[in-house]
C-alpha cells in the first residue's frame, strides 16, 4: 500500500502537540496527513490578511510541515472549499440557495466569481509561501439537489437548455406537499428526462469549472503539487442518477482535474460493510482515478470493522491506499519492541481490551487516558484490537499488521 493517510482535526494538533501527534501517526505507518487548513467557519490555519486565523498568533500550518516533514510524510492542505461560514455570512447574496428557504448559513455558490477568485488567491498564497505537498479539495459539490437554486442559478440552468418551468414543476413533485415522492426526479432522469439530464449536466460543469479554477491557482504555484479531492462514494455506483443529480460530482470529471481521488467510503454511515467499500473502490478506479478510499474510523466504527475495510482496499488489485477519517476520532496500535503500542488520542479513556488473533481473543483490563499510549505485553499478534471505554463504548481502533509494515 502506497498510501496510507489519515484526515486531521487542527484540535489534534492543540489538544496533543504537534510533535507528538506526527511521531504516533509515523509509527503507525501513516504517510500522508490531511490537515484541515480552511475549515467550516473560514478559517485558516496559517496567517492571510483577508481571512480569520483559526488560532492567532500561531502558524500551526508551518509547525505541521516542520513536523510531518521531520518523519517523511507527505501534508496535504484540506480545504473545505465551498464551505465557508464567514464569507457566507459578510456576502448572504453569494451563498448557496436552497430550493425552499433561500440562503444558506455556511456554504457559498460553486459559481460565485468573487468567492472563486477569493480562494484563488489563498491558495496561490499558501502554495507559494509553504511547502505543502498537496492541495486537498472537500466540498468540490452541491450538497444537494434542492440546493443551487437562486436566480442566478436558475438562469444558467435556462442557458444550458433546461426548461425551468418544467424543471420546478418536478422539483415541486419531488420536494413540496404532502404527496411528495422523493425519487421522482431521480427516477425522471434514469429514464432519459431531457430536463433532468440537462439539470445535472448544468450542475456538472459548474462543479467541475470550480475545482479546474482551484486547481489550476495550485499549480501555476507550484506545478508539481498533488491535487487530490474528497469524493462522495455514490459517484461510484452503476447507478449516477443520485451523485449527478444530487452533487454534480461526477467521477470521470474529476479524472481530469485532480491526481488523487478519495472516495469517502465511511461503510458504517451508509450502513455497510467492507464488501460495499471494495465495490466503492474498484469503480472509483474504473473512473480513471488513482483512488486512496476513505475508511470510517470515528463513532459507529469498530476495530472489527476499521480491519475488515482496509483488508477489503487491500486485496484490489491497483488500489493506491486507505485514508482514515479521522486521527482524533478513533485510535492507533502497532507492534514495538515485541509488545503492541496502542495510542489513544480520542477524548474518552480506554477501560478494555479484545485483542483478537487466528482462532483466540484475549481480554484484557487497561487505562489508557486520552492523549496517553500506553504499552500492551502481547502473549501472541493479533489481528484486531477493540477497544471499550468505561461506559461499554467502542472506539475504533486501526491496527498495523505486518504485512503493513
Amino acid at each position: 500500500m502506497r498510501v496510507f493517510g489519515v484526515w486531521m482535526w487542527p484540535d489534534s494538533l492543540l489538544e496533543n502537540g504537534v510533535e507528538k501527534t506526527f511521531d504516533m501517526c509515523a509509527h503507525a505507518g501513516v504517510t500522508d496527513v490531511y490537515l484541515l487548513t480552511k475549515g467550516l467557519n473560514g478559517s485558516t490555519i496559517f496567517p492571510y490578511a483577508e481571512a480569520k486565523q483559526t488560532v492567532p498568533g500561531r502558524d500551526l500550518l508551518q509547525e505541521a510541515l516542520d513536523a510531518a516533514h521531520s518523519h517523511g510524510q507527505r501534508l496535504h492542505a484540506w480545504f473545505t472549499s465551498a464551505g465557508d461560514a464567514a464569507y457566507a455570512a459578510a456576502y448572504p447574496e453569494r451563498a448557496l440557495y436552497h430550493y425552499l428557504s433561500g440562503p444558506h448559513a455556511r456554504i457559498v455558490s460553486i459559481t460565485d466569481c468573487e468567492y472563486q477568485r477569493y480562494m484563488c488567491r489563498i491558495i496561490r498564497h499558501m502554495v507559494k509561501h509553504y511547502a505543502v505537498d498537496g492541495l486537498h479539495l472537500d466540498y468540490i459539490r452541491y450538497n444537494s439537489v434542492i440546493c443551487g437554486w437562486s436566480k442566478e442559478d436558475m438562469a444558467r440552468y435556462a442557458a444550458f437548455g433546461v426548461d425551468i418551468g418544467r424543471i420546478r414543476h418536478i422539483m415541486d413533485k419531488t420536494f413540496v406537499g404532502d404527496n411528495k415522492d422523493e425519487a421522482y426526479i431521480f427516477n425522471r432522469y434514469r429514464c432519459g428526462d431531457r430536463d433532468a439530464r440537462l439539470l445535472a449536466e448544468a450542475r456538472r460543469l459548474n462543479v467541475r469549472v470550480f475545482a479546474h479554477i482551484l486547481s489550476d491557482a495550485a499549480r501555476e504555484e507550484k506545478p508539481d503539487i498533488i491535487i487530490s479531492a474528497a469524493l462522495m462514494p455514490e459517484g461510484a455506483y452503476d447507478d449516477l442518477a443520485f451523485s449527478d443529480l444530487h452533487y454534480g460530482q461526477h467521477y470521470t470529471d474529476m479524472a481530469d482535474i485532480v491526481d488523487v481521488a478519495l472516495p469517502m467510503a465511511y461503510s458504517r454511515s451508509y450502513d455497510e460493510d467492507e464488501q460495499w467499500v471494495a465495490m466503492v473502490t474498484s469503480g472509483t478506479m474504473r473512473r480513471g482515478l488513482h483512488t486512496v478510499t476513505g475508511i470510517h474510523a470515528f463513532e459507529g466504527g469498530s476495530g472489527l470493522s476499521v480491519q475488515k475495510d482496509v483488508a477489503a482496499v487491500e486485496a484490489i488489485k491497483g488500489a493506491d491506499g486507505i485514508c482514515l477519517f479521522r486521527e482524533g476520532a478513533g485510535c492507533l496500535a502497532w507492534k514495538e519492541a515485541g509488545d503492541i503500542a496502542l495510542y489513544n488520542p480520542t477524548k474518552q479513556g480506554i477501560a478494555s481490551l479484545l485483542l483478537h488473533g487466528k482462532g483466540e481473543t484475549h481480554s484484557a483490563e487497561v487505562s489508557v487516558e486520552s492523549g496517553q499510549k500506553a504499552l500492551l505485553p502481547a502473549a501472541f499478534e493479533p489481528s484486531c484490537i477493540q477497544a471499550f471505554a468505561a461506559d461499554g463504548k467502542e472506539l475504533p481502533v486501526y491496527l498495523r499488521t505486518n504485512t503493513e509494515a
